[in-house]
């Protein structure tokens, strides 16, 4: 069993958003009913985190169990929007407080100058920030409208000017990706630019919304501009991996994120990987949580997930922003290189991955598959 993960990927409501990106996972997922019901394209449910309230209860309780079993110092809160739940500042307060970087991803239409005050008071939180493009064109698989956009694009323009450290999750898709060098340069051009991460709309669905053959021409634009963009871009083998999976159609390359990041939803349920929803290895609101528990990284699906070449389809079609982790275990990049993104920037998560690379180099490392 792995007695340390990095981090936890806490999904709160994901069938709820303020928005209805016609690419969204959630609305793809077979995890549970509520993904078939594809809920996340109806009318966002509100919901209330305070003492006594359903998400009161149970929320602690999520994160405490993971972080008493695994000791894991990220904690990663993302949904649906998060911001849509009331009191939602009051968790993220309780918990930037009990671990050394608290990442808080959202598509910031709900965000406001006194959450970004706040946020930015408690010196370990890095906002992940959803956006495919400045322009209309390039972001209207999330935005129905220029003036919505117009909307997220100003919100946005006030977090990349709060001071706080940004990441951009741009998905890649046949209308973002012709726009993506002009996008690296109009983040680059901020007052503090942000942390920009490009990578492919995936999901069963994908080949609605996938960049064409003849648009990879674009980032490779990107790649022969690096050293202009470089103050915004991920390092540039990055790209190597990004080209390759653009190229052959597929991912051809090993993934490590299971044997560091898992995945938990705010109803108790447990997943061993943050990117693709897998099966449910068990739920963290049952008095038999600490034994769904004992199977992380023992499980067999883990040797398909950390195989020297994916097996599964979905693993097939994956490559995320994540995707540094594996590639300093696989010493394409180097650790200094890794932890120029803000998420792993500080000096205890530096230090944890290089420990963990350590131990899987001498099968040490806690998982007893795929390793």
């Amino acid at each position: 069993m792995i007695d340390t993960l990095l981090g936890n990927d806490l999904v709160i409501n994901e069938d709820s958003c303020n928005l209805s990106c016609t690419y969204c996972l959630t609305g793809q997922s077979n995890l549970k009913q509520s993904h078939h019901a594809q809920l996340i394209f109806g009318p966002p449910t509100r919901d209330r985190y305070a003492e006594g309230s359903l998400l009161g209860r149970r929320l602690p309780l999520i994160a405490g169990r993971i972080d008493d079993t695994f000791r894991a110092p990220m904690l990663k809160v993302t949904g649906g929007e998060i911001f849509l739940v009331a009191g939602i500042m009051d968790y993220l307060r309780e918990q930037a407080a009990q671990h050394e970087v608290l990442i808080v991803q959202t598509n910031g239409v709900l965000v406001r100058e006194e959450h970004l005050e706040e946020l930015r008071g408690w010196k370990n939180v890095v906002l992940q920030v959803s956006l495919d493009s400045h322009l209309f064109s390039g972001n209207s698989h999330r935005v129905q409208t220029e003036s919505l956009h117009g909307k997220v694009l100003r919100r946005i323009e006030t977090i990349l000017d709060s001071g706080l450290p940004v990441e951009i999750y741009g998905v890649l898709n046949d209308r973002s990706a012709p726009e993506a060098p002009a996008f690296a340069r109009w983040l680059a051009d901020r007052e503090r630019p942000p942390a920009f991460f490009p990578f492919p709309v995936r999901g069963p669905d994908s080949e609605r919304f996938a960049m064409r053959p003849d648009q990879i021409v674009h980032i490779e634009e990107l790649v022969d501009r690096y050293e202009e963009l470089a103050a915004v871009l991920p390092p540039r083998p990055y790209f190597d991996r990004l080209l390759s999976f653009l190229r052959e159609g597929e991912r051809t390359f090993r993934c490590h994120l299971p044997r560091l990041v898992i995945s938990t939803f705010s109803d108790g349920m447990v997943t061993p990987c943050p990117n693709i929803w897998f099966s449910n290895m068990g739920n963290l609101l049952e008095d038999d949580h600490a034994e769904s528990l004992r199977r992380v990284g023992e499980t067999g699906l883990y040797t398909a997930l950390l195989a020297e070449r994916p097996r599964l389809n979905a693993c097939k079609g994956c490559f995320t922003p994540w995707d540094t982790l594996s590639m300093y275990f696989e010493d394409e990049i180097t650790l200094d290189e890794l932890c120029q993104a803000p998420t792993y920037a500080p000096p205890v998560i530096r230090e944890l991955i290089a420990e963990r690379k350590r131990l899987y180099k001498e099968g040490r490392d806690g998982v007893s598959c795929g390793g």
